[in-house]
C-alpha cells in the first residue's frame, strides 16, 4: 500500500521508533549489520539500509543474519535512486503477520513462514511502493489531478500520474475499456497504486515473460514501456523464461516462481 496519508506516517514513525529502542541493544550483541561491499560493476549499487526486528528471539539469529544478506544483495541490483527511496526495513519474526508492507521509506517484512526467493519478491514489490511515492515525486504541487492517496491529492506533475492513466481514471475507478488481460496480476487491479508495485515487482523479476506479454495488450506494453523508460532508465533484467500464458493471470506476481540467482545474476 502506498503511504502518503500524514498520520499514517506519524503513526509508522512512532512503532519505528519504539522497535528501535526495544531492539537497538539486542541487535548490536547478537545480530551485527552485514558490511556493504563495494563492488567495481557499474550496474551494482551501495546499500545502506538500517535494520531492525521486532519479536525476535535467540532461535532466529542465524535467519535473521542470512535474510539481511539476500535483502542486501538483492537491493544491489535495483537501481541506486530506487534503493536511496527505502532507508528502513523491518523483519518481523511473528508468524501471524502479514508478508509486507512498504511506504514512506520504510518496508516491513515477515522473517518466518517465507522462503528466500518469496521474501524477495515481496520486498521488490514494497520497494515499488517506495519508488513510487519517493523516487517519482512531483516536481511541483500546484494542479490536482483526478488520483487521490487517502485524503490527499495527487498533482497531475507526479510521474506515476502517467502510469496510473494507462488503465485507471482516478484511484478508484478503472477505465471502461481496461481489462483483465490488462494487469500484471488480479491484485494489480485492486488500484492504481498495487498496479504500479505489482507491475514493477514483474518487470524485475519476470521481464523475459513480462515482455513476450506485453505484445498482447496494448497497455501492459505501455507499463512495459513506462517501467522500462522512465522508472528504470532502460535497463532490463534477465529473469523470466518467456513462457506465459496469454489468456490467464496470476492473482499476485511475489508468489510466482522465478530463479533468484538469475536475478542476482
Amino acid at each position: 500500500m502506498r503511504f502518503k496519508v500524514f498520520t499514517l506516517f506519524l503513526a509508522i514513525q512512532a512503532l519505528s521508533f519504539a522497535i528501535w529502542q526495544m531492539n537497538s541493544a539486542e541487535t548490536q550483541v547478537m545480530a551485527a549489520e552485514p558490511t556493504p561491499e563495494v563492488h567495481s560493476a557499474p550496474t551494482e549499487t551501495l546499500v545502506d539500509i538500517d535494520f531492525s526486528m521486532r519479536n525476535f528471539n535467540e532461535s532466529v539469529i542465524e535467519l535473521n543474519q542470512a535474510q539481511r544478506d539476500t535483502i542486501t544483495e538483492a537491493l544491489k541490483h535495483l537501481p541506486e535512486g530506487h534503493v536511496s527511496s527505502v532507508e528502513k526495513i523491518v523483519l518481523d519474526y511473528d508468524k501471524t503477520a502479514g508478508r509486507g508492507l512498504g511506504g514512506n521509506n520504510l518496508i516491513i517484512l515477515r522473517g518466518v513462514n517465507m522462503g528466500f526467493e518469496e521474501m524477495v519478491g515481496v520486498l521488490v514489490h514494497e520497494t515499488g511502493h517506495n519508488v513510487d511515492y519517493a523516487y517519482l515525486a512531483p516536481e511541483k504541487e500546484e494542479v490536482e489531478s483526478t488520483f487521490m492517496d487517502g485524503s490527499y491529492p495527487l498533482y497531475i506533475t507526479d510521474p506515476s500520474i502517467d502510469f496510473y492513466q494507462i488503465s485507471w481514471e482516478s484511484d478508484t475507478k478503472m477505465k471502461k475499456t481496461a481489462s483483465n488481460m490488462d494487469f500484471v496480476s488480479g491484485y494489480a487491479m485492486s488500484d492504481p497504486f498495487e498496479d504500479f508495485a505489482e507491475t514493477y515487482t514483474y518487470y524485475v523479476l519476470h521481464n523475459e515473460d513480462f515482455k513476450a506479454l506485453s505484445a498482447s495488450s496494448p497497455s501492459l506494453e505501455a507499463k512495459y514501456r513506462f517501467m522500462k523508460y522512465n522508472v528504470f532508465n532502460g535497463q532490463e533484467f534477465n529473469t523470466g523464461k518467456s513462457e506465459v500464458s496469454l489468456n490467464t493471470r496470476p492473482w499476485d506476481t511475489t508468489v510466482l516462481s522465478y530463479s533468484l540467482s538469475d536475478f542476482l545474476g
